[in-house]
């Protein structure tokens, strides 16, 4: 499939959507361009019914993501420069914010983030933000923001403070340059770690997961799987049921 995105490669085959992040040369740095054509990315996945399951991966397997671009970005958040183009006039719309980590709306075809390199920052609150997150066993992952006066608030905060414990959380949270990625396989953080030369076989085994699945019912996981974690027993036992009306 051919795109006009310069940072965002997509290819479509089989089922499967692979968004390609192509901005290497500077480290996968997201500035506001790199927001507004995965978000674009996110459109295409959602509105084609060919595709059933998405890919998040890197040109370069040596970095994921550093995070936001602090010379481009920050700054325009923060009023100390004005708009330089038409997408930076687009990120003043917190809605793409939102959309660009995925906080937008509940979405009905999971997304397998495949991570190595450099994840920090903005960079792990993309891998949080998949539905699948694999990562690479020399990945430098971590959360640094707090100390230069930032947070994770592209998800960051509440993704890891929903799945581990309140100190937990902190920790990892403040000042977090390299966390340990088999601590965050044992937290249930991540889903699995694996080898570099194995990078093709553990991101397929995950799409076969799926593909192997019917879509209806991939369908009503993705829709009700946080209804689930935040109801009462009794609550969810009425949500199963209600999911298998509708599965048959």
């Amino acid at each position: 499939m051919e795109n006009n995105l310069e940072f965002i490669d997509i290819k479509i085959d089989s089922g499967v959507c692979t968004i390609t992040m192509n901005r290497v040369e500077k480290r996968n740095a997201i500035n506001s361009q790199f927001v507004i054509e995965l978000c674009s990315a996110w459109d295409i996945v959602d509105n084609d019914d060919e595709i059933r399951v998405a890919v998040l991966k890197s040109a370069d397997t040596s970095v994921f993501s550093a995070g936001a671009d602090l010379k481009e970005l920050i700054p325009l958040f923060r009023n100390e420069i004005d708009p330089q183009n038409k997408f930076d006039e687009l990120i003043q719309d917190i809605n793409y914010s939102r959309k660009f980590v995925r906080k937008d709306k509940v979405r009905t075809k999971p997304l397998i983030g495949v991570a190595s390199g450099y994840c920090l920052a903005g960079g792990f609150e993309l891998l949080l933000c998949c539905d699948f997150r694999l990562i690479e066993e020399n990945t430098i992952v971590g959360y640094p923001e707090s100390t230069i006066g930032l947070l994770p608030v592209w998800g960051g905060i509440s993704r890891i403070g929903q799945v581990v414990s309140r100190a937990k959380a902190l920790e990892i949270l403040l000042d977090s340059k390299n966390i340990s990625v088999h601590e965050l396989k044992n937290l249930g953080v991540v889903n699995d770690i694996f080898q570099l030369k194995n990078i093709d076989n553990i991101q397929q085994e995950y799409i076969d997961k799926i593909l192997n699945s019917t879509p209806k019912a991939v369908e009503l996981l993705m829709k009700n799987i946080d209804k689930v974690q935040t109801v009462d027993i009794n609550e969810s036992f009425l949500l199963e049921e209600e999911m298998f009306r509708d599965l048959i």
